[in-house]
């Protein structure tokens, strides 16, 4: 109850001031926007067909990993360059794997910071595994949009409370009071914690439609820290990104 009085206030508050800025944007646009242009879809088969590339860096307990990805509709190309150690030195690892729903399997090469190991480049069919760590991913998303969050996120009193951005501003900046809406336990899966404390920050560019999400949680002597950028939607080319057949032979275990 004390909750929702605070809510109140802060709501009316919101409302008397934005009421002397002119027109406005609120969150609950972007939001219906972002989701609709990015939200991660699979096929009958479990296998991502979206259309937009995406860029992120996860710093977890100081130790940051990057990730890009291109998703094509008939696959995905996605870098992953995370911290390693070879021989007792540390160094980086890159792993780009090509994902090739015609060809029925993905390409992976490996390579290493200062070529501290022989670069991997091998071949693999897809088998029922190939895409659980993304069907955990859309499974998760799946559970942070609950039918309740989303109700909330698009609640006029929310607007209110998180404020609008003038509608002629081309980037447009969101601070989340996710703490005040649903209960934090609901991102253990996420961070791999229950945080005591979550930021969240939306930064839309309305003129490309791109969108950014900047997420800092910390808890239990832990602490997790994402900038998620998603961008060029239904603009990512498959031949761009496909490896050809000269380059596919070059992979152990492809026969063409």
């Amino acid at each position: 109850m004390m909750k929702q009085k605070q809510m109140l206030v802060l709501a009316t508050a919101s409302f008397l001031l934005s009421s002397c800025l002119g027109p406005q944007t609120y969150f609950s646009t972007v939001f219906s926007t972002l989701k609709d242009l990015y939200y991660p879809v699979v096929d009958n088969n479990d296998r991502l067909v979206m259309n937009y590339a995406a860029e992120a860096s996860i710093t977890v307990d100081g130790e940051t990993s990057t990730y890009n990805a291109f998703f094509f509709n008939t696959g995905f190309k996605l870098t992953t360059v995370k911290p390693t150690t070879v021989n007792q030195v540390t160094t980086t690892e890159t792993l780009t794997s090509i994902y090739d729903y015609a060809d029925g399997g993905y390409f992976a090469k490996r390579v290493y910071g200062n070529n501290l190991q022989p670069e991997e480049r091998v071949y693999r069919d897809f088998d029922q595994e190939s895409f659980d760590v993304f069907k955990e991913g859309v499974r998760t998303a799946d559970s942070l949009f609950t039918a309740e969050l989303t109700s909330v996120l698009n609640n006029q009193a929310t607007n209110l409370i998180i404020g609008g951005q003038p509608e002629a501003q081309d980037v447009k900046v969101y601070t989340l009071p996710i703490g005040n809406f649903v209960d934090l336990a609901n991102f253990e899966d996420l961070v791999g914690f229950v945080p005591t404390s979550l930021g969240v920050v939306i930064t839309f560019t309305t003129s490309t439609n791109q969108g950014r999400i900047a997420l800092n949680a910390t808890g239990n002597n832990q602490s997790y820290a994402a900038v998620v950028t998603l961008s060029q939607p239904n603009l990512i080319q498959a031949n761009q990104h496909l490896l050809t057949s000269a380059q596919k032979l070059t992979y152990q275990g492809y026969v063409a």
